[in-house]
């Protein structure tokens, strides 16, 4: 699988990376969408949702301007 992968990638000219990038990608994006936290962590096998936050959660620096529009000046 990982060879299929690599060799994926290079034919779509992406930058490396890796399957595990894939699990990142996956979680961030949940997370965006406010996917009910108890249904992530099933769906990615972790027992504690501080894992998929702490390790696997990225934000953009758009969700992060998002965040701060929310305050009320």
């Amino acid at each position: 699988m990982r060879n299929k992968f690599k060799k994926m990638i290079e034919e779509l000219g992406l930058e490396e990376h890796t399957i595990h990038d894939t699990r990142h990608t996956f979680i961030s994006r949940m997370d965006s969408l406010n996917v009910n936290k108890v249904a992530l962590i099933k769906l990615v096998g972790h027992s504690n949702i501080k894992t998929s936050e702490k390790t696997y959660t990225h934000k953009t620096s758009n969700e992060l301007e998002e965040a701060i529009d929310i305050l009320e000046y």
